[in-house]
């Protein structure tokens, strides 16, 4: 197989963001670019240059519209079914002619890709909400112990939970069942009606939750030769990343991910 360079996937995961984005618009759909994809729209107008890949998120009831209708020539979705393997709890759009090898065994296979997240609502009591992106903090860590193959890398701590968590999928072999109970339980407070949101099946905990007005109403922004939405201020950045105009040091300057690449034959 014909090995893909980084560069060449950025590219190829620009072009999938393209493509969403246009469908998207088409079908009254709201999204927005997240995480180190707003992070480098802002200050790099495009990838940061150490970043390998592209994330966007979606209200809840944009991103099950999405899931369910969603078709383009040469891409196809990952997501969590019941008929299916998926152990995440997100969506990815990918390139079936393609594969990814990476420390972790997803369930499914896919190829270069997007990451797709839902936002969902979070209660207005702010003990409430606290307790609630804990314990859906606790069920990623379910989902990280039972895709991840090697955490040989990873602190001593994290190694411990992380193989105790494969102990317990041996006894009870649940990984897709918990990964749709965990999507099930994200679902509890409709986005539209919340005064506060977040990404809460994955990423930082505490940090994604921010109010629903600091996101909607949506602004385009730039990012590399294209302009798609973004959130309408950049709270989420300065909870995700403080002072996110500022550079990291140099040696944290560098690809986290690298997973392999491949054309199919």
């Amino acid at each position: 197989m014909k090995e893909i360079t980084i560069e060449e996937a950025k590219m190829m995961q620009l072009e999938i963001l393209k493509k969403v984005s246009e469908y998207c618009d088409e079908n009254n759909i709201r999204y927005f670019i997240y995480y180190g994809t707003y992070l480098g729209a802002v200050r790099h107008q495009g990838f940061i240059p150490w970043d390998d890949d592209i994330d966007i998120c979606m209200p809840r009831p944009d991103y099950e519209k999405f899931l369910d209708s969603f078709k383009c020539e040469n891409l196809a979705i990952y997501t969590w079914r019941k008929d299916n393997k998926a152990l995440l709890p997100f969506a990815k759009v990918y390139d079936p002619r393609t594969e990814v090898k990476e420390n972790a065994d997803f369930g499914e296979e896919f190829g270069v890709n997007i990451d797709i997240f839902p936002v969902d609502g979070l209660p207005s009591d702010e003990g409430k909400r606290k307790r609630r992106v804990n314990y859906m903090k606790r069920c990623q860590a379910m989902q990280i112990g039972a895709t991840i193959i090697d955490p040989s890398k990873r602190s001593g701590k994290t190694r411990t939970m992380i193989n105790l968590i494969k102990a317990f999928y041996k006894v009870f072999p649940i990984k897709h069942y918990h990964t749709g109970r965990t999507i099930e339980h994200a679902k509890k407070y409709d986005f539209d009606s919340s005064e506060y949101v977040g990404v809460i099946v994955w990423g930082y905990g505490q940090r994604e939750v921010v109010r629903k007005d600091s996101i909607i109403p949506l602004r385009k922004i730039r990012f590399e030769d294209g302009e798609f939405w973004a959130p309408g201020t950049d709270e989420s950045l300065r909870h995700a990343f403080g002072d996110y105009m500022q550079l990291p040091p140099v040696e944290q300057r560098h690809y986290k991910h690298l997973p392999k690449m491949y054309w199919k034959d």
